[in-house]
């Protein structure tokens, strides 16, 4: 399949399926949709970054090799989307001891940023708690950055806020 006439030709739930099926388990057509969130000028990074999500829900481990990747890289994408989709497969990945550092820093400075979307931002609470289940420290400084967006955001975050905090004690 070609991946960018085939993104060209709609962004739909059908299409994403479409691919998502072509795809399959096989991480050379994978790295493909990689390429092209890498290195082609929009609309494709983003019709392709909602693969991601698509993808990670029938085959996980193919994301594992990039997840690295996405902490490195997360915060230099100016589309929300794409930043929603990479935040997604982080909150839903179990994220390796020596990236937990990098990755929380990340988090944090997403939760914490004045200019972050609603859904990066509850993703990345998300999987600061995550990681915190590991490192009991962190759960003081996540309620400390919660309590800090509390004034600051939308009924979305409260709710997902809520449940954290819920799972904290």
């Amino acid at each position: 399949m070609n991946y960018i006439s085939q993104l060209l030709k709609e962004h739909s739930r059908s299409n994403t399926d479409l691919i998502t099926k072509a795809i399959g388990n096989n991480p050379p057509e994978f790295k493909k949709i990689i390429d092209i969130i890498y290195k082609e000028k929009a609309p494709l990074p983003q019709r392709a970054s909602w693969l991601l999500a698509a993808v990670n829900e029938k085959h996980p481990e193919l994301l594992e090799p990039y997840v690295s990747l996405f902490i490195d890289t997360i915060q230099k994408f100016k589309i929300d989307g794409i930043k929603r989709n990479m935040a997604t497969v982080l909150a839903s990945h179990s994220i390796h001891k020596k990236l937990q550092g990098k990755l929380i820093n990340v988090c944090f400075d997403l939760i914490l940023s004045p200019t972050e979307t609603v859904a990066v931002k509850t993703h990345a609470l998300q999987t600061i708690a995550n990681i915190s289940k590991q490192h009991t420290e962190l759960k003081n400084e996540l309620k400390a950055a919660i309590e800090d967006q509390l004034p600051k955001t939308t009924a979305a975050f409260h709710a997902r806020a809520k449940n954290i905090l819920k799972g904290l004690k």
